[in-house]
């Protein structure tokens, strides 16, 4: 069926997402999120099920209840990870400086990290992971740092 622009629209029952028609049933209960190494369920959540591909479709305020929920989870991820770059970088004796002059991120990056402001990317992870387990590799990362320092070249100032 379309309408008058010609729009494709779906048939009482249809699945938005696989398009089966008639699969549509009624939904009520709890889905899973996850972030991280956590997990949750939120729960009395209301919508329609696919009854073929078993996607869920939540009403307005079942879905903004778990969009609330999945942002609250993703913040307690990155504070989780954050706490564990942090015991990792006071392990190894770090300043938040001198960190992020070996993961890169600009000098604030790892304070940024440390309160869940920004969350890393996978190689600052692995990194640290790394120096937990082998803290002697230190002194040749630090070295490493030292000497990559890139340089900009500016046309404003002619360089």
């Amino acid at each position: 069926m379309t309408t008058a622009h010609d729009y494709p629209t779906l048939a009482p029952g249809q699945c938005p997402a696989c398009g089966a028609v008639g699969s549509l049933v009624a939904f009520a209960g709890s889905l899973p999120l996850a972030s991280g190494n956590r997990t949750i369920e939120v729960p009395q959540l209301v919508g329609e099920r696919c009854e073929r591909c078993e996607e869920t479709f939540l009403d307005d305020t079942s879905h903004a209840r778990y969009l609330a929920a999945a942002d609250e989870l993703v913040h307690q991820a990155r504070l989780d990870a954050g706490a564990e770059l942090r015991r990792v970088r006071r392990k190894l004796r770090l300043s938040q400086h001198e960190a992020a002059a070996i993961a890169g991120g600009g000098p604030n990056a790892f304070s940024r990290y440390e309160t869940g402001k920004a969350q890393p990317v996978a190689a600052v992870f692995n990194l640290f992971r790394l120096l937990d387990r082998h803290p002697d590799l230190l002194g040749e990362i630090l070295e490493a740092a030292a000497s990559f320092q890139p340089r900009v070249k500016s046309p404003l100032r002619g360089t």
